[in-house]
């Protein structure tokens, strides 16, 4: 007989527990002053303990000092929280009103004396009275107020006492004053100090590396985000926060993929806390064109669940940032008349809100089935947003229509549009909304209309308009829209638009190191991994042209069926996104591209299943052969469309149903019509 035998009822354990942070614990760049001064406090008692018989009346008289100090700075802090509350609160009547006026006129006296009484603890030698000082100072300066000289040197003086006396924290203060103050290499002796003591400023200051445009090394990349990710433990929120927009921009990195689970977690056990920020952090992380489920180009669906999760909890850049990412072109898809309600119920107090709200309102009220007079509402709440400093919404409305608009390619660009108010002459963006749109769709206009719409965008470029700046780098240095090619000019608009880390200057960044723009040679040994990692940036940030060029560089290289069919997919979403975007710079590398690779097994692979991808979704018959030329032919003519006037001649050239037969037979070198 088989002996029986039982099974343990406990399991054995395995693996290691998800890491979870106190949403209550959550710090910003620096720990807060009330922690810090407790473990100063605590650490001078340790030395007390630890004391030998010649010093503990000398550690004890400090240990004193610095008790008294920390109860003056507690008492500082409560008496500016109540200032805070009493000064906003709103009484009922005017009785009510001047006993608040008499409480902030008390409270300011207390305060004022409290100040007095640190500042007499500091001159009598208590580190953390005169690093108290010393970071008022630099708090003024970090929100933009002016700090003289005098003040400067006088906080500087205070921090380095503190410094001296061992007070870690006041590394960081000493950093930015000597910073503030010129002296460069003090600074950076005190950042190295600080970087040694795993201050959290100098470790996020450091950290910020990660999203600077330079490749990495896989073993420092990893060494630097577990550093961050450490430091986010601590219940770190700002590296939680870099960690999140490293994870973002840098999808292409390998390393970077395999990490970014760690911090989505810990991420998301905030958000099941009911922390907003952590709600919207993880919105903007998913709010990328890369991720978008389908040719539609719909967000994914957990955009809008964590924004609407945070917006319910009355987080209005949450609500401005799941409402703009409804949107699809000039069409919203997620019930218009639904957001119309959320935002009329909304009353934010900050005008610079109720300047973004009523420019939301305004593309939302011109909306299908709308009430009778929406238009018109529509065009007065956008031309007052845009007024008062908020365009963005009347550009992106005006343009999304024009594109949308089957007509616009053989009307042309309609003069009786918001970007022809003249009212709006003086802001950058409408300018150079303008002028890229009237060369988007230019119609039967002559030289002198095109002239008009460089005037527009040359006017935007030189009102330090960043979008400006970088279509005159892609025009210039590609030779598009017309623009005679100048190399010069478009690599010195080039690098200003690196500075400005724009997303269409990385693209573009990469297509002059691979060689992929007429008169500029590539590298010799491009390194292939930065370059996809370079347009994974600038595709995060959904430019056109960094995705279009990411899913070309992928589409060249060796890859298994499932791959291929992924890129396939791709390929389809980012000709969809470069025509919903009227980007026909992003187009024309397309067809240039393809026509070049055209024999290109692997390119052409993921073609053919672009087109079967596409032949799904349509249900249009599929192409049998000539697929990358297909697909070159039909983006080619997108462009042309969209007012490159290469574009068409060029689709001609290469259609498999037209002259492409006859060129090949010639043996003519494509490359020479690029």
């Amino acid at each position: 007989m088989a002996q029986k035998t039982t099974r343990s009822k406990t399991r054995k354990k395995t693996g290691t527990a998800t890491q979870k942070l106190d949403a209550s614990r959550l710090f910003d760049e620096q720990y807060p002053l009330t922690q810090l001064a407790q473990a100063w406090v605590q650490q001078l008692e340790g030395r007390l303990k630890a004391a030998s018989e010649d010093d503990p009346a000398a550690v004890s008289a400090e240990l004193a000092l610095e008790r008294r100090a920390w109860e003056t700075f507690q008492k500082m802090e409560a008496l500016t929280e109540e200032l805070r509350a009493v000064t906003t609160a709103r009484p009922a009547d005017k009785a009510g009103e001047e006993e608040r006026d008499r409480r902030v006129q008390a409270l300011r006296e207390e305060l004022n004396s409290t100040s007095e009484q640190l500042q007499l603890e500091a001159k009598e030698g208590s580190a953390l009275a005169c690093h108290v000082l010393g970071s008022t100072v630099l708090l003024a300066l970090r929100h933009g107020k002016k700090v003289d000289k005098a003040r400067l040197q006088a906080a500087r003086d205070n921090v380095a006492f503190a410094a001296e006396r061992g007070f870690t924290p006041a590394y960081c203060s000493l950093y930015e004053c000597c910073g503030a103050l010129g002296d460069k290499e003090a600074a950076d002796l005190w950042f190295s100090r600080a970087l040694k003591a795993k201050e959290p400023p100098a470790l996020l200051e450091e950290g910020k590396i990660l999203i600077n445009l330079q490749p990495l090394p896989a073993e420092e990349m990893q060494v630097r985000l577990d550093r961050l990710y450490d430091l986010a433990l601590r219940h770190g929120w700002d590296a939680l926060v870099l960690l999140s927009v490293v994870c973002k921009q840098r999808q292409e990195n390998e390393t970077v993929r395999a990490f970014a689970s760690k911090p989505l977690l810990l991420l998301q056990g905030l958000a099941r806390q009911g922390y907003a920020p952590a709600m919207c952090v993880l919105g903007n992380y998913y709010d990328t064109v890369l991720l978008s489920p389908d040719m539609k180009l719909k967000r994914d669906k957990r955009v809008h669940s964590w924004y609407d999760m945070a917006a319910s909890q009355g987080n209005l850049d949450a609500l401005i940032s799941t409402l703009r990412a409804g949107f699809v072109g000039a069409a919203y898809t997620e019930g218009a008349q639904t957001a119309v309600v959320r935002i009329t119920a909304t009353k934010p107090d900050d005008p610079r809100d109720v300047v973004e709200l009523k420019g939301l309102l305004g593309r939302l009220l011109r909306q299908p089935n709308m009430p009778e007079g929406s238009l018109q509402k529509s065009d007065a709440l956008l031309l007052e947003a845009a007024e008062q400093g908020n365009s963005y919404d009347l550009c992106a409305a005006i343009r999304s229509e024009i594109i949308w608009n089957d007509g616009s390619s053989e009307q042309g660009y309609p003069v009786d549009t918001l970007l022809n108010d003249r009212r709006l002459d003086k802001d950058p963006r409408v300018r150079f909304t303008r002028g890229q749109t009237m060369l988007n769709y230019p119609g039967k206009m002559g030289a002198a209309f095109r002239q008009r719409a460089l005037n527009n965008i040359m006017t935007a470029a030189e009102q330090g308009n960043a979008d400006a700046v970088c279509w005159l780098a892609d025009a210039s240095l590609r030779g598009l829209y017309g623009v005679k090619q100048n190399i010069k000019a478009g690599l010195e608009s080039l690098q200003a638009g690196l500075v400005a880390r724009h997303p269409r200057a990385m693209a573009l960044e990469a297509l002059r190191q691979l060689g992929w723009i007429k008169g500029i040679p590539g590298k010799d040994h491009v390194d292939k991994a930065w370059i996809r990692e370079l347009l994974g940036i600038s595709a995060s940030a959904d430019d056109g042209l960094g995705y279009a060029a990411l899913v070309l560089v992928q589409a060249l290289e060796p890859a298994p069926l499932t791959r291929q069919k992924e890129l396939g997919v791709h390929l389809a979403k980012a000709i969809m996104w470069a025509r919903m975007q009227g980007d026909a710079s992003a187009l024309f590398l397309l067809g240039c591209v393809a026509s070049l690779h055209m024999e290109d097994p692997n390119l052409n692979a993921v073609c053919k299943l672009y087109d079967a991808y596409l032949c799904r979704n349509t249900r249009k018959v599929m192409n049998t052969d000539n697929f990358a030329a297909s697909m070159a032919c039909g983006t080619f003519h997108s462009a042309g469309l969209l007012g490159e006037p290469k574009g068409e001649p060029l689709a001609d050239l290469v259609d498999p149903e037209g002259d492409l037969p006859k060129t090949r037979a010639e043996g003519t070198n494509l490359e020479d019509y690029m």
